[in-house]
């Protein structure tokens, strides 16, 4: 993925900037395109540099956590396999592996 030359605190202070003074000017005074402004006028709205910078740091914690529980469920997905034996573990296809639903299948959040 690209990364901007701006920050998002920066973004958030040309925003504001454009609210009070007109666009087209704003954006050749920071050498960007008008465009740009009203892309990142539509993700930020009405935020302010401070709400951004805590945005980033709520965002960058929610992944981590994210992260976090997907390792644990398939720690724990790995445990009830090992447990459970193969005549119990539910519905079987001929060869003997369990069904997988069509969402497990496209992640492969379950190893077989």
């Amino acid at each position: 993925m690209r990364r901007s030359k701006f920050s998002e605190e920066q973004m958030v202070k040309i925003l504001r900037e454009a609210d009070r003074a007109p666009v087209a000017e704003v954006a050749k005074r920071h050498k960007i395109s008008e465009q740009t402004i009203y892309v990142w006028r539509r993700k930020f709205g009405t935020l302010e540099a401070m709400d951004a910078k805590r945005l980033k740091g709520l965002e960058s914690e929610n992944a981590r956590l994210k992260k976090l529980l997907t390792e644990r469920d398939l720690e724990i997905a790995a445990e009830n396999d090992e447990r459970v034996p193969a005549s119990s573990a539910g519905p079987q296809r001929r060869e003997g592996r369990p069904v997988v639903s069509t969402c497990e299948r496209a992640c492969r959040c379950r190893v077989l």
